[in-house]
C-alpha cells in the first residue's frame, strides 16, 4: 500500500512538474549584454523545477528504504540498488541546480555559445550547415558541417536577439534550405522589433 501512494504522489508531481515546465512563447525578446555579447537566460525557476522533479523519486525510495530496512525486509542487493537510485537521483537534481545558475546562450556577430552546468559548446554562424525548428518544442536545432548541434529553446529572454543574430549570420543557401528555421526566426525578430516599438 505504501508503494502505491508514493508511486501516486509521484505521478502527481510529475504531471504537475511537466505543467508548470511546458514550453511557452517567449516574454522577453532583448537580452542582458556584456558588451556586445546578449546573454540569454532562462525562465527563472525552470531548472529548479526540474531539480525537484529529480529529488522527489529518491526521497520516495529513501524512505521505502528505511521503511524496509527497519521492518527487516531490506537485503544487501535491495539496499545498494535503493542507495544508488537516491545517489542518482541527488546527481540530477544538483545538476539541474547548477544549471539554474549558469546555463545561458551568448550571441554576438561571430557565433552563438550555449553554457551549461558542465561545459560549454561554441559555433561560429558561418559553421552552420543546417538550423532546423521544431515548432512542437519550441526550438532551434544549429548543426555544424562536423556535425556538433547546439539547441537553443524558444523561450529564453532575449530570443529576439538570437534570431537577428542568426538571420544576419547564418549563410543565406542555409536559411533558405530550411524553411520552417528561416520562418520561425523572422516571425520571432519582427515580434521582438513589435516589442521593442511598443
Amino acid at each position: 500500500m505504501k508503494l502505491l501512494i508514493g508511486l501516486g504522489v509521484l505521478g502527481l508531481l510529475l504531471m504537475l512538474g511537466g505543467w508548470l515546465v511546458r514550453p511557452q512563447p517567449p516574454r522577453v525578446y532583448r537580452a542582458a549584454r556584456r558588451g556586445s555579447v546578449a546573454v540569454l537566460r532562462p525562465p527563472r525557476g525552470r531548472n529548479a523545477i526540474f531539480a525537484a522533479i529529480a529529488i522527489v523519486p529518491g526521497l520516495l525510495v529513501l524512505g521505502l528504504e528505511l521503511v524496509a530496512a527497519r521492518e527487516g525486509q531490506l537485503g544487501w542487493g535491495g539496499g545498494a540498488l535503493a542507495t544508488a537510485l537516491v545517489a542518482a537521483s541527488a546527481l540530477a537534481a544538483a545538476w539541474f541546480l547548477a544549471a539554474e545558475f549558469r546555463q545561458e546562450v551568448r550571441v554576438d556577430g561571430d557565433a552563438v555559445e550555449r553554457v551549461g552546468p558542465t561545459g560549454r559548446r561554441r559555433m561560429a554562424w558561418g559553421e552552420v550547415a543546417r538550423l532546423g525548428y521544431n515548432g512542437i518544442n519550441r526550438w532551434f536545432v544549429l548543426t555544424s558541417s562536423a556535425g556538433a548541434r547546439l539547441w537553443v529553446p524558444e523561450d529564453l529572454s532575449g530570443i529576439g536577439d538570437f534570431a537577428e543574430a542568426a538571420l544576419a549570420g547564418v549563410r543565406p543557401e542555409v536559411l533558405r534550405a530550411e524553411g520552417s528555421g528561416r520562418e520561425a526566426l523572422e516571425q520571432i525578430a519582427a515580434e521582438a522589433r513589435e516589442a521593442d516599438a511598443a
